[in-house]
């Protein structure tokens, strides 16, 4: 089974290479993506290996009060897809950064996307490449280290070959094997429990498994008033983020890049549901056999030993490649993404005299790189060993990422905010982020918030005392206040 999958999607990779002659094709696909094709592939991109294992770990170890982060995502970039998307796909960019270069200066784009490439490699891809690989050691013992080689491998093959077409595609592929594998196992976890469904899930009502809303007045457990600043930070954590991006600027125009961003976060919510129903499952089915877990099974293990013991030959392949899909279809848009941002936004700016044929190789060679420096960082982390790898991750991006977002958030939204400003407030807001972290006990859900917040608080004021609003500087078509084209302007 995992040959099969391995071989369609490298398939896959090599059948889009044939096509590729410009890299307005290797990185947008010439803007001829359908919005539905566009939506699954911002599903596959957001919700990778990290919701596969951690979000049933987490649902089996407690209950479901993480799970307003869910919504709170996915709402964030419902307001993205209705209010942000029109004006940034009117401009036809090729990476979400060039906004920043028309909107503030080049040293602003350069920051931001230096940053991304640091967030993508260094944070993201090397936990969504981690996770399949820890399911595949528990699952026939397979080394975890050269799992992670075979993932990289394999992904960086066809991301590199076939381009941002190849790695669409394969998303579509990837949901469709993930939602069969995880619907095969809850068929499963049902047949091994008297009243089916309906019994395993009385079971964890009486249990108060299912307890989703706390209102308490905290910001160290997950309340509800965690979650609505994890929105309102989320907002601009979207827009900031060039995979999920990548999908809207590919569509053939403004209508359907908003179908897109809003359907690819309605799948996605529905999907969280699926992953968040799992690992409650999972609860009834060990709590109705409890000899048949193993003592001191780690939560983020939880699924993939359900797999390895309970379901036949066969079955556990299909549900294993269900596992790679999820990390592989945010992997591999991730390193098509850095190979945009490389040579879109350093070398486009920095070399704009080269050729099509130069900016091809780069590409494919950014993406060989992305792939063997994040499959490294794999390698550490898995060495390293963490409790929780999702809690690691959203204390990564948190930090690695720090505010930049909140740059986003000042470019629509102000038009007072300058580049020495946002500059200030970009890195002012990874000292704060870091401080939070390391010196209080904020959830990890919330350090998101704190690092957009602080950028914008910081950098709109500091953009004031750099003098505000840039004289003679035109906004049109850059701020929502600013709609109309600068096409369309005289």
């Amino acid at each position: 089974m995992l040959a099969l999958y391995f071989a369609a999607s490298l398939s896959i990779g090599w059948w889009w290479r044939r096509k590729k002659q410009s890299s307005g094709q290797f990185f947008l696909g010439d803007n001829r993506l359908p919005w539905w094709a566009a939506a699954i592939s911002f599903m596959a991109t957001a919700t990778s290996s990290i919701s596969f294992m951690a979000l049933p770990a987490r649902s089996f170890s407690t209950d479901w009060l993480s799970f307003g982060s869910a919504p709170a995502q996915a709402f964030a970039g419902m307001v993205v897809g209705i209010v942000f998307v029109g004006v940034l796909r009117r401009l036809n960019l090729t990476t979400i950064f060039n906004y920043l270069e028309q909107r503030f200066d080049r040293r602003v784009r350069l920051l931001g996307a230096g940053l991304g490439i640091l967030l993508k490699v260094g944070g993201r891809m090397s936990v969504v490449m981690l996770l399949p690989a820890l399911a595949l050691s528990t699952v026939t013992g397979f080394d975890k280290y050269y799992s992670i080689l075979l993932m990289g491998v394999v992904t960086t093959i066809y991301a590199m070959e076939g381009g941002f077409e190849a790695v669409v595609w394969t998303d579509v592929m990837q949901v469709g094997v993930t939602l069969g594998g995880v619907i095969v196992a809850l068929v499963y976890m049902a047949h091994g429990v008297d009243g089916g469904f309906g019994g395993m899930i009385e079971a964890a009502s009486t249990a108060g498994k299912f307890r989703v809303v706390s209102t308490e007045w905290s910001v160290v457990e997950p309340t509800v008033w965690v979650f609505i600043g994890m929105f309102l930070g989320h907002i601009f954590v979207v827009l900031g983020d060039q995979p999920l991006m990548q999908r809207m600027l590919a569509t053939a125009d403004p209508r359907a890049a908003r179908r897109a961003v809003v359907m690819g976060n309605v799948v996605g919510l529905a999907g969280s549901v699926m992953f968040f129903f799992v690992g409650t499952m999972l609860w009834a089915f060990y709590r109705a056999h409890p000899d048949r877990v193993a003592p001191g099974l780690s939560g983020d293990a939880i699924f993939p030993f359900f797999i390895a013991n309970e379901l036949p030959a066969g079955v556990v392949g299909l549900i294993v490649a269900s596992l790679f899909a999820a990390g592989m279809g945010a992997l591999s848009s991730a390193m098509n993404a850095t190979a945009a941002i490389v040579v879109s936004d350093f070398q486009g700016t920095l070399k704009p005299d080269a050729t099509e044929r130069q900016r091809l190789r780069l590409a494919r060679g950014a993406t060989l790189m992305a792939g063997g420096l994040a499959t490294a960082m794999a390698v550490w982390l898995a060495w390293r060993g963490t409790t929780s790898l999702w809690d690691e991750y959203l204390k990564l991006i948190a930090l690695i990422g720090g505010g930049f977002p909140g740059v986003f958030a000042l470019g629509l939204m102000t038009r007072r905010a300058n580049a020495p400003g946002v500059i200030v407030g970009a890195l002012a807001s990874v000292a704060v982020t870091w401080w939070v972290q390391n010196f209080t006990a904020t959830s990890a859900f919330l350090h998101g918030f704190v690092a957009v917040a602080s950028c914008i608080a910081i950098g709109y004021a500091a953009s004031l005392v750099f003098g505000g609003r840039v004289a003679g500087k035109s906004f049109a078509g850059l701020t929502v206040w600013d709609r109309e084209s600068r096409a369309a302007r005289p």
